[in-house]
C-alpha cells in the first residue's frame, strides 16, 4: 500500500509518493521550497520541483552550521489596503512596533532563533523596507509565499467566493488560514526547524521575557503553548461532522478521556493563535497529519471560513494531554482587533482608530503592581473615543468578547478545560 504524505501539499485524491520523498529530502537538506505542478491532463499526476530560496548561500537559513532549530514567523501585509478589513494606513507602523517590541523584550536577550517574515505577492515589501526592518537583525529574512503555499485547493472554484460563508473575508485571507492551519508545518519541517513561534503583525509583547521560551518548551516536554484563550463558535457548517467522522473512522487515534473532554467540556474553547509556540513534528506526524488532511480536503477553510484558530484548538485538545500544553501568563501581551464602523460605537468620520472588537491586552503576572497596572490600562483606555466600550479588569483591558470571558470572567465553558492546563494559575499569587 502506498504511504500517504504526512500533510497534504495540495489536494490529491491519490497521494503521490514523490511528495513524501520530497518532504524527507527537504528535512535533511534544509531550505527547500516546494512548487507542485500538474504535468498531464490527469488531475492526479504531479511532478515536484525543488527551488532554493533567493537568498545568499551563507544565509543562516541555508547554512547548516549556523542555522537555528527554532524560528519566529510573521505573515505580514505591506499594503495600505487589507484584503478583508479595507484601508489601513498604519499597517507598516504597527508592524515596526511589533518587531521592535519583540526584539527589545525577547530576541535581544535570546537571539539564537531565526525570524522569517512571510508575505504574498499582492503586497511585497520593497527593498527599502526590507533593508530597514532587517538592519542589525542578521537572523531576519523575508520569504514570499506563492504556488503550492498560496493557492486554492485543487478543484475549488474561486469565482464562487461570493457564495461562500462570510464573503467579506477575501480568498487571500482564507489562504492565510490554510497556511497557519495546514501548510506551514511541511514548509518549516523541510527547513529543518523543530519549534515555531507565531507573531501577528499587530501582536505586541509589552514586557520582558527573562528566559528562553523554546528551551522551556523542550525542557518541559511541551508541544503547544498559547498566551490568550478564546471561545470560537464560528466553526462553519459541516466542521463538527468532519471531526466526528474522523474519530469514528480512527477509534484508536487518541484517548477516550481526550475525546470526552473535547466533546463534553465545551468543544468551542481553544487558543487565540495570533501568538503560539508549537512543536512542528507534532503537526507533521500521525494522527494529527491525517486529521489535517481530512479538514483540508473538506475545503471548509474556504467555503465556511473555518479558521486556523478553530483547527489548532481541535487538534491540540484531541491529541495532547493538558500537561503537554502551556499557558504563558508571565508577560504582557496585546492583540486587539479594532472596528471602525459606526455600529461598534466609533464615529467613522472622527474616530479613525476605531473601538476594540476582539481581544485586548493581557496583564503579565508579576509584571506590575495593581497601581501600575491601573495607570497603564487607564492610559490605554484614554486612547479610544469615550463612546467605545473599553473595560479595565484586574488582568485585562480590551473588547468585551470571549477572550475576556475566558481570561477574566473564567466562564465555565472555558475554565472547566483551561484550569487543567499548566500556567492557568501560575503567578496569580504575585498580583
Amino acid at each position: 500500500m502506498k504511504k500517504e504524505p504526512p500533510v497534504p501539499l495540495t489536494r490529491l485524491r491519490h497521494p503521490n509518493p514523490f511528495l513524501s520523498l520530497l518532504i524527507l529530502l527537504g528535512v535533511f537538506h534544509n531550505a527547500v521550497i516546494y512548487n507542485v505542478y500538474r504535468t498531464t491532463s490527469d488531475e492526479n499526476q504531479f511532478s515536484a520541483a525543488i527551488d532554493l530560496p533567493q537568498e545568499r548561500v551563507n544565509s543562516s537559513l541555508l547554512s547548516r552550521e549556523n542555522r537555528s532549530s527554532d524560528v519566529v514567523v510573521y505573515l505580514a501585509q505591506f499594503s495600505n489596503v487589507h484584503s478583508s478589513y479595507g484601508a489601513q494606513s498604519d499597517a507598516l507602523s504597527k508592524f515596526r512596533k511589533s518587531l521592535d517590541l519583540l526584539y527589545a523584550n525577547y530576541l535581544n536577550q535570546f537571539p539564537s532563533c531565526d525570524v522569517i517574515i512571510f508575505y504574498d505577492s499582492s503586497s511585497p515589501p520593497d527593498s527599502k523596507i526590507q533593508a530597514e526592518l532587517s538592519r542589525n537583525r542578521p537572523q531576519l529574512k523575508f520569504r514570499e509565499l506563492n504556488g503550492t503555499w498560496w493557492e486554492l485547493p485543487y478543484g475549488l472554484d474561486g469565482s464562487r467566493h461570493h457564495k461562500w460563508k462570510r464573503p467579506k473575508y477575501s480568498i487571500g485571507y482564507r489562504h492565510m488560514m490554510r497556511w497557519f492551519a495546514v501548510l506551514i508545518w511541511p514548509y518549516l519541517a523541510a527547513e529543518g526547524y523543530s519549534y515555531v513561534m507565531r507573531m501577528d503583525d499587530d501582536s505586541y509583547i509589552h514586557s520582558k521575557i527573562g528566559y528562553n521560551l523554546f528551551e522551556f518548551m523542550r525542557e518541559h516536554n511541551k508541544k503547544y503553548a498559547f498566551r490568550q484563550p478564546v471561545r470560537d463558535t464560528g466553526v462553519g457548517k459541516g466542521y463538527d461532522k468532519v471531526i466526528d467522522d474522523y474519530l469514528f473512522e480512527h477509534p484508536d487515534a487518541t484517548t477516550r478521556d481526550l475525546i470526552h473532554s473535547y466533546k463534553n467540556v465545551s468543544r468551542r474553547v481553544g487558543f487565540y493563535n495570533n501568538w503560539f509556540i508549537a512543536n512542528i513534528s507534532f503537526f507533521m506526524n500521525e494522527p494529527v497529519s491525517s486529521l489535517l488532511r481530512a479538514i483540508d480536503e473538506s475545503t471548509l477553510i474556504y467555503t465556511q471560513r473555518t479558521g486556523d484558530l478553530v483547527i489548532h484548538s481541535t487538534v491540540v485538545r484531541l491529541f495532547l494531554r493538558p500537561d503537554e500544553i502551556q499557558w504563558f501568563r508571565d508577560f504582557t501581551y496585546e492583540h486587539m482587533t479594532l472596528c471602525r464602523m459606526d455600529t461598534c460605537g466609533a464615529d467613522s468620520r472622527t474616530n479613525f482608530k476605531g473601538c476594540p472588537e476582539n481581544g485586548g491586552i493581557s496583564r503579565g503576572f508579576g509584571v506590575y503592581s495593581d497601581e501600575e497596572w491601573n495607570a497603564y490600562a487607564t492610559k490605554i483606555k484614554e486612547q479610544f473615543d469615550p463612546r467605545c466600550e473599553v473595560e479595565i479588569d484586574w488582568n485585562f483591558i480590551g473588547a468585551d468578547d470571549s477572550v475576556r470571558d475566558c481570561e477574566v470572567k473564567k466562564h465555565p465553558l472555558c475554565w472547566d478545560y483551561l484550569k487543567t492546563i499548566p500556567g492557568a494559575t501560575n503567578g496569580i499569587e504575585k498580583i
